[in-house]
């Protein structure tokens, strides 16, 4: 289908049944992620009852829409790694945002592919990603992406890779940086025909 729907960043993530029940098999590390989409509509309804405790919580915590605070930094350490200057451009608030009105399938999609990368920091280090030092993930992320295509790491890899980078370049930073000068822009595309 070349529907709106199947457009975006995340759209990697999109994966049919039979693919989440083989990814839940696999992943070593999805334990640590496990409740994070549950938690995180729990937090989204309970703010829905209470408006003025969603302001405080808002003010404090503004980048969590979907994913608990360990998840985005997990996923901010990761972008940084895979697409340097990507934590400036913010992606890994504007794919939080995305993974907020995303399907659920979508969001443990997403949330088994940062597994997979915490799983293989804890066995790798005993640590969670996001508290590598920058040495640790680096060889950690050489030998993920030398992992064969089959390989659950390596298919993670290749998902939050293509998410950040997509994001990335689509940013006006990531734009300069593959040559744009900013003398040009962009029609929107022509929906209605005329």
């Amino acid at each position: 289908m070349s529907d709106e729907k199947h457009d975006g960043p995340l759209r990697h993530f999109r994966i049919g049944r039979r693919m989440v029940l083989q990814s839940l098999a696999t992943g070593a590390g999805v334990a640590a992620f496990a409740s994070t989409a549950t938690a995180a509509h729990v937090h989204g309804a309970a703010a829905a009852v209470a408006p003025a405790d969603a302001a405080m919580t808002a003010t404090a915590d503004s980048a969590d829409l979907f994913l608990d605070r360990h998840a985005f930094d997990t996923l901010a350490s990761l972008s940084e790694q895979i697409v340097p200057g990507s934590r400036a451009a913010k992606v890994p608030e504007f794919l939080d945002s995305l993974l907020a009105v995303e399907s659920t399938d979508t969001q443990k999609s997403f949330m088994q592919a940062l597994g997979a990368f915490e799983g293989e920091a804890r066995a790798a280090n005993g640590v969670p990603w996001k508290t590598l030092t920058a040495d640790q993930a680096n060889a950690l992320l050489s030998k993920i992406s030398a992992q064969p295509d089959s390989n659950p790491a390596r298919h993670a890899f290749d998902l939050i890779k293509g998410a950040v980078a997509e994001t990335y370049y689509q940013t006006e930073t990531g734009m300069k940086e593959l040559g744009w000068d900013g003398s040009r822009t962009f029609s929107p595309p022509n929906v209605c025909g005329v």
